[in-house]
């Protein structure tokens, strides 16, 4: 299985599945779920997901993917990956994102899919830290190993923060989009009283800068040391096959 970073729009990524990042309501959410929803034609793909929750079962959980169509996008299908809010470390939050990775894979896999495209989940207004997001993704990603048809794996990055991160671990990206590209992008998604609002933090955060980094440097730490651990580890790989076991019927 090949695994690749590229910084692109994934709403206009090519291929066989394109990963959504959902909520246990399989509704829209903002950010790359917007631009998925918008690009794939939203009356079409909201009416999927209401089948979809119906169909599968009442309830779902965090960690699970369920599968629709992919309508207007250049793929088959899309993935709904449910992918868990950050709480602090202490409540499953890197199994869960792992379980979310493990599930798509899987579910990409039986589908006889031969490549998926994944954003980088969780690392929006679900709260996770970019750098911890890429490394819960990685590791996720490579230890997957298709038993069907999926042979290509395509990490999506839009970001520049993130996609610097990227290159000064040394890791190939290919930039299939452009800074001016993203502004543009986001333009169409931001209205006047988000700018005053941005405004209004980029103010507190500079009054909190320090206690702020303090927290961020803190959180980031132990989450590095709880990757340290082998057993740890394997507990996200568990946990991301039995949720997939369970979501795709194979338990």
């Amino acid at each position: 299985m090949q695994y690749k970073i590229v910084r692109n729009d994934i709403s206009i990524v090519k291929a066989d599945a394109i990963v959504l990042p959902a909520n246990t309501m399989l509704r829209e959410g903002s950010g790359t779920s917007t631009a998925l929803y918008e690009k794939a034609g939203r009356a079409e793909l909201e009416k999927a997901c209401k089948e979809a929750k119906k169909r599968y079962k009442k309830q779902l959980y965090i960690g699970e993917a369920i599968p629709t169509l992919a309508f207007n996008l250049d793929a088959d299908y899309i993935i709904h990956a449910i992918v868990p809010k950050w709480k602090g470390g202490d409540n499953h939050e890197y199994e869960l994102l792992s379980s979310a990775y493990y599930s798509s894979l899987k579910l990409a896999d039986m589908m006889s899919c031969k490549s998926i495209a994944i954003p980088l989940l969780a690392s929006g207004n679900n709260g996770f830290d970019f750098h911890l997001a890429f490394k819960i993704a990685t590791k996720s990603i490579k230890t997957f190993s298709p038993t069907n048809k999926l042979e290509d794996v395509i990490l999506v990055v839009y970001g520049m923060r993130i996609t610097n991160y990227i290159r000064k671990l040394g890791i190939p990206i290919t930039e299939e989009i452009d800074q001016k590209y993203v502004l543009a992008k986001d333009e169409q998604y931001t209205f006047p009283i988000v700018n005053a609002l941005k405004k209004l933090a980029a103010h507190s955060a500079t009054i909190g800068k320090n206690i702020g980094a303090q927290i961020i440097d803190e959180g980031f730490q132990k989450a590095e040391e709880y990757f340290e651990d082998p057993e740890n580890i394997k507990k996200l790989i568990d946990i991301g096959v039995q949720i997939a076991g369970v979501t795709i019927g194979l338990k």
